[in-house]
């Protein structure tokens, strides 16, 4: 289960009072991830009810201001609060010297281990992993180097509860020994795997891109995404200054969901020159229909789906799904499932 809230929805240019800048936090289990930290974020942060102590990893797309001012002063905010944990930052190459030279000329000492890891222009894969998640990157196309993020949980396969009433395995110490092993051996001599009689789990996923222009490897990185996070700055009356400027408009961004097969398109990074957002939303319906505004400081949950996920035969030991990693959690809440999928949400 990944929950999720889009933290800021604007995008560059002076600061409105419709749309903070961009910002994202999102939650796996007890892994709680940042992307982009706009200036006001750690505002956001306390409007959303996560504590910034329980932020563990910061992702940024790129190095425009509206991406990245509002870093460094969460950082001197922790320091602040004399975390002691360790903090993992990613982002493109340039990322350490904007942070140390600026902690360095406002005298700010973190008292915890800053991990930096700045990413190659080209670079793409995985950047981090857990039992419980992984973390993909792929470069976009923009007029500085910019990342988009794939949050993926990893989900264990499931017990196929009628492939395991027709060997007799539904309870039992075999059960348990099939757990352990991998394979167990019946009483009649036939020998049975956990592939016979296990089904894949669905792979709850969300795709945040930071600026760019339409691309393949947006897409690739989108691929059969549950939510994707796309910037719709601008709307097709003004394509050309988005090609200029190396954004994407709304229907781009609905053109890139379509192709890449998501489940649910969020319009983030809208310009500010829009008093309404309307226009660029129908622009998107119009070509991807299961297309959205992101909204604000709204928790939202993908929870996947799969007929296997929850009939209570599962080849992990616990199912933590329940804790919660965050301050409290907000009274605007949503569930997402995939459309057409069996299964029960849980918000």
């Amino acid at each position: 289960m990944i929950r999720f809230c889009v933290l800021g929805t604007g995008a560059g240019g002076a600061p409105t009072l419709r749309r903070m800048p961009t910002a994202v936090v999102a939650r796996i289990e007890e892994a709680v991830f940042l992307f982009d930290c706009g200036e006001g974020t750690q505002r956001q942060l306390i409007r959303a009810g996560v504590s910034r102590s329980k932020i563990q990893y910061i992702a940024i797309t790129h190095l425009h201001g509206d991406h990245v001012l509002g870093l460094v002063p969460l950082l001197a905010s922790m320091a602040s609060d004399r975390r002691e944990a360790p903090l993992h930052l990613i982002g493109p190459q340039g990322l350490r010297e904007l942070v140390e030279s600026t902690l360095r000329w406002t005298d700010v000492t973190l008292p915890f281990e800053l991990h930096v890891r700045e990413l190659p222009p080209d670079f793409r894969g995985e950047i981090a992993v857990a039992s419980k998640w992984s973390l993909h990157c792929a470069p976009l196309r923009h007029s500085i180097p910019s990342f988009g993020f794939r949050l993926q949980e990893r989900r264990l396969p499931a017990f196929d509860p009628q492939r395991l009433a027709e060997f007799g395995l539904a309870s039992g110490p075999l059960l348990g020994e099939l757990k352990r092993r991998g394979w167990v051996e019946l009483p009649t001599g036939e020998r049975v795997t956990l592939e016979q009689v296990t089904r894949p789990r669905s792979q709850p996923t969300l795709v945040y891109c930071g600026d760019t222009r339409p691309c393949s490897e947006a897409i690739e990185l989108a691929r059969a995404a549950d939510v994707l996070l796309y910037e719709a700055t601008f709307g097709s009356t003004h394509a050309e200054l988005a090609e200029e400027t190396c954004h994407s408009t709304a229907a781009e961004a609905a053109s890139v969901a379509a192709a890449a097969g998501v489940g649910r398109l969020l319009l983030v990074h809208i310009s500010g020159r829009y008093s309404s957002a309307e226009p660029l939303l129908q622009e998107a319906c119009a070509i991807f229909p299961n297309t959205e505004l992101a909204e604000e400081l709204c928790w939202e949950t993908i929870t996947g789906s799969d007929p296997f996920n929850d009939q209570g035969q599962s080849l992990a030991d616990s199912d933590a799904e329940g804790r919660q990693s965050v301050a409290s959690v907000p009274s605007v809440q949503r569930a997402y499932q995939r459309p057409s999928q069996p299964g029960t949400a849980h918000p």
